[in-house]
């Protein structure tokens, strides 16, 4: 029985730990089903002879009803491959088998595309490919429950073929375009595969535009325009892969200044073109949808979304120009003597470069764009200076604290249930209006001093004034302990314990603080193993079951980090006193 037992759970695990459903098993299934059903049409064609004269006549009629021009009707009737394509799309179960290997042909296409050109991809880069692809899927059902909705097969069709070809080519722009943040001018022989790929991407989007001007007489205003949109948006993002390798490539290494230059101001043009024509899209789908429905909520999620990412861009290039802008008037511009000099941000030759007061060099956007994650040198970690509004909209005012988002936050960790495994999410329930009307959040100074005690509790050798003054450009009391932990925070605001006798006094009153909650967490320690507690040790345990995640998650932050820091370089003062934890 055990061992029945113990195969069955293997047999869970097992499936639990598959990767179905995967690309890779939705390609084996449509070749499967696909050669199924080919097997079947020709065995039906080889049992029954008399089925080629019946399809060339019915394909006779139907291009006389239709007054087709241009074509050799009696050919192209006779053809047995024209007479198999009739009889699929003339049967209700075999198109949608077609319209399956359609997608699994595309499906092959982009694997070996980007197998070709970037040979494997990284963990990162699969996961946002996947995460583009669905979100593609999903709104393909939802457009065509607008577009179509409850006509026959022979409207939906169309749209199908469309969206596969459409999704092939946003799914595989999107890989070229996570690839193009690491590539540079000396990427070698990968580059001109992406080259390729990019101008093949270019003509294939290019057909596409070509084919709907062509049937724009065929379509009503509002099909085209929905066309025009996908198209416009593959010409957009083929032709920003496409300048990006003639940016990138060899014939402009001399100029890197410049190549920057360009390759920032594109990237912000496309992605602004683009969102802009994803608002437009959404609008349209939104108004033209069958009624109040929740295809309307859906649109108007993704209006939100996409108006959200145009703030965040404009926003970021914003701040992206006063931090050039301050890089351009603090720190002097020098050209490398020694050509086999490097910046340790990209490793590209340094040229021109600006100094910092620390000597090191690095290019300007290196530079900006280090600065815009971190106010420190890169090399030695030294805090440099940087425009104080690129930390927020309040950063003008010494007191004022970047606003924290006033959110509450539900996780599920995606536990499983016997095979089935749960994804992992979370639900981010917003106190704010929305994107469209937004209020400021106050600036609680009484949050302000409970993160600056919870810090000074882990380290007391900091002063106050600077721990403050940290929190205020940081948000957040975990960013402050990293800064603190990191050496970006200054001692020039700590208390100086060697000099001052008071300063002495009050480290001995805090190290007899830390004494005497020792010893009173000892003895409820005590008190819970002795015998005698009772109701007491009863009390206290339920006193600590009911304690919060979020209080004991502190709880051991703060012992986590201050054992750190007391054992690191900085802490040789308080082991010196003495206190060791």
């Amino acid at each position: 029985m055990e061992r029945e037992r113990d195969r069955s759970n293997g047999f869970v695990n097992a499936i639990s730990r598959s990767s179905f459903p995967s690309l890779d098993g939705y390609i084996y299934i449509s070749v499967f089903i696909a050669a199924i059903a080919s097997i079947s049409v020709f065995s039906t064609f080889h049992s029954h002879p008399e089925l080629h004269g019946i399809l060339e006549a019915e394909l006779r009629n139907m291009s006389n009803s239709m007054n087709i021009k241009g074509f050799d009707v009696d050919y192209l009737s006779s053809m047995k491959t024209v007479q198999i394509a009739h009889y699929v799309l003339c049967d209700s179960a075999m198109i949608w088998v077609a319209v399956n290997s359609y997608f699994a042909v595309l499906a092959i296409c982009a694997k070996l595309l980007i197998r070709m050109t970037f040979k494997e991809l990284s963990r990162q880069e699969e996961a946002l490919a996947r995460h583009a692809f669905f979100s593609y899927l999903l709104f393909s059902i939802v457009f065509l429950s607008v577009v179509t909705g409850a006509q026959r097969s022979h409207r939906v069709l169309p749209w199908l073929l469309w969206l596969g070809i459409s999704g092939f080519i946003s799914t595989v722009h999107y890989v070229i375009y996570q690839r193009f943040k690491v590539i540079s001018s000396s990427s070698g022989p990968r580059s001109e595969r992406i080259s390729c790929l990019s101008m093949f991407m270019f003509m294939l989007s290019l057909a596409m535009t070509m084919c709907v001007l062509r049937i724009q007489s065929l379509l009503s205003w509002h099909s085209f325009a929905l066309l025009a949109v996908d198209c416009l948006m593959a010409l957009c993002r083929s032709s920003h892969s496409l300048l990006r390798c003639v940016s990138s490539s060899r014939i402009f290494a001399s100029r890197p200044d410049r190549v920057r230059h360009f390759n920032y101001w594109l990237d912000l043009v496309v992605n602004l073109a683009t969102d802009g024509l994803r608002l437009l899209n959404y609008a349209h789908l939104m108004l033209f949808s069958p009624g109040v429905n929740l295809t309307c909520v859906f649109f108007f999620y993704h209006i939100r979304l996409t108006y959200n990412c145009i703030l965040e861009v404009l926003s970021r290039h914003q701040r992206h120009k006063r931090i050039f802008e301050h890089i351009e008037r603090s720190y002097p511009l020098v050209k490398s003597v020694d050509d086999t000099d490097r910046c340790v941000v990209c490793w590209e030759c340094l040229g021109e470069s600006r100094r910092l007061p620390c000597t090191h060099q690095f290019h300007d956007w290196c530079l900006m764009w280090w600065l815009a994650q971190d106010s420190s040198c890169p090399t030695c970690r030294r805090v440099i200076s940087s425009p104080h509004s690129y930390n927020g909209e309040g950063a003008g005012s010494v007191n004022a604290m970047p606003p924290s988002p006033q959110n509450t936050t539900f996780r599920f960790n995606g536990g499983g249930v016997s095979f089935f495994r749960l994804p992992a999410f979370s639900i981010e329930i917003s106190t704010g209006i929305g994107p469209f009307f937004r209020r400021n959040v106050q600036t609680d100074e009484s949050q302000l001093a409970v993160m600056a005690d919870q810090v000074r509790e882990m380290f007391p050798q900091m002063g106050m004034e600077a721990i403050l003054e940290d929190l205020r450009m940081s948000g957040s009391a975990q960013a402050t302990i990293e800064n603190i932990l990191e050496g970006r925070v200054m001692f020039g605001g700590v208390a100086d314990i060697s000099v001052d006798d008071s300063d002495d006094d009050s480290w001995h009153g805090d190290s007899d603080d830390a004494s005497s909650r020792h010893a009173d967490e000892q003895a409820s320690i005590d008190g819970l193993a002795s015998g005698d507690g009772g109701c007491a040790a009863f009390a206290s345990l339920e006193e600590r079951e009911d304690e919060s995640y979020f209080v004991r998650e502190r709880r051991l932050m703060i012992e986590k980090y201050r054992k750190r820091y007391i054992d690191s370089s900085k802490g040789a003062d308080l082991r010196a006193k003495g206190i060791t934890f």
